[in-house]
């Protein structure tokens, strides 16, 4: 796919941000952690999880050359104890390997893209310490509204023909079946559960611009760019009927939070 572009992606980042601070509502830091952010992004949070640890380190790995140069430029503007402890790395997360490296890591919204999460959930526990914690958030929103009519007007002509099964870009399950797969990997302390945040917008065409920087990418990495518009339009046409509104909305967004630990004797 064509690269991320981190300003449209952070035009909405206070309501991205909510997922996150509900981690950090949980997380409990030493002043010594090593950290690891998969899918760091531009990088704001690896660096505010080092700000939280105040002896210790986190790296950012992302597979975006512009998310990672947004990361870098980011870090560059930070006080000078934060810049010794903080790196960014270019990685795309299933080639993330590591042994007994770090205490915690930490995840938001990246593992969906990840075709074989379970090999990446056994490199994680692998890269933990004994005792080490993993944290990992998923966008849950597949039955929502918005991701709904998406689906229905990927199936229709001519942009099926053009998208050529790329009308379902993720795959869902529920948490009880990443609960039985970090059991049965070795994890312990699990605790996976859905979470559903509530972002008032302007109007459905919001929504659609929320997506066009995430959901809606691998679509129009394939549709040609003189249509993309086209397409465009025709969504926000059917959000406005699907909503029953072309004013002031409330976007429900549901994500999956998965907590776990290697074993402290491991």
């Amino acid at each position: 796919m064509a690269d991320w572009d981190p300003e449209l992606y952070n035009r909405f980042r206070r309501y991205r941000a909510e997922p996150v601070e509900h981690i950090l509502s949980r997380l409990e830091f030493a002043d010594n952690e090593a950290i690891v952010d998969l899918g760091c992004g531009s990088g704001e949070y690896t660096i505010e999880l080092a700000r939280r640890s105040a002896h210790g380190s986190a790296r950012g790995i992302d597979g975006s050359p512009a998310m990672i140069d947004a990361a870098c430029k980011l870090l560059d503007a930070q006080p000078e104890d934060l810049k010794r402890r903080v790196s960014f790395e270019l990685l795309d997360a299933p080639k993330f390997h590591a042994n007994r490296a770090f205490t915690l890591i930490f995840s938001n919204a990246a593992f969906q893209w990840i075709r074989d999460q379970r090999a990446l959930f056994a490199a994680c526990l692998k890269a933990l310490k004994p005792g080490g914690r993993i944290v990992v958030q998923i966008p849950a929103n597949e039955t929502e509204t918005a991701k709904v009519e998406l689906g229905r007007l990927a199936r229709e002509e001519p942009w099926r023909a053009m998208l050529s099964g790329r009308e379902r870009a993720f795959r869902e399950d529920p948490p009880t079946y990443y609960a039985a797969m970090l059991a049965e990997l070795g994890y312990e302390r699990i605790d996976c559960y859905y979470l559903t945040f509530h972002h008032p917008m302007n109007s459905p065409a919001d929504v659609v611009q929320w997506y066009r920087s995430t959901g809606l990418r691998p679509f129009l990495d394939v549709i040609p760019k003189n249509r993309h518009d086209e397409f465009l339009g025709l969504l926000t046409a059917r959000l406005n009927s699907a909503y029953g509104t072309d004013g002031p909305m409330t976007f429900d967004f549901k994500r999956m939070f998965i907590w776990g630990s290697r074993p402290a004797g491991d």
